[in-house]
């Protein structure tokens, strides 16, 4: 069982610091491509929604299982 959450702990830190280096990168990572004018700010905010909710909803789960 120690394991097990020495791996899930290690996870957790992981997709902490991946999302760190996204918050850092955000603009060059997913911000409006020079190509495309057609993107809408609405078409943005969507996807950055489903971004935030990805990343907080996996680490719900990961902090459920770690203290289970």
């Amino acid at each position: 069982m120690l394991l097990e959450k020495s791996l899930v702990f290690l996870f957790l830190l992981s997709w902490v610091w991946g999302g760190i280096y996204l918050i850092i990168n955000f603009q060059k990572i997913f911000g409006p491509h020079p190509d495309d004018p057609s993107e809408t700010p609405g078409a943005r905010s969507f996807g950055q929604t489903q971004i935030w909710s990805v990343w907080i909803g996996i680490i719900a789960v990961g902090v459920y299982f770690l203290f289970k």
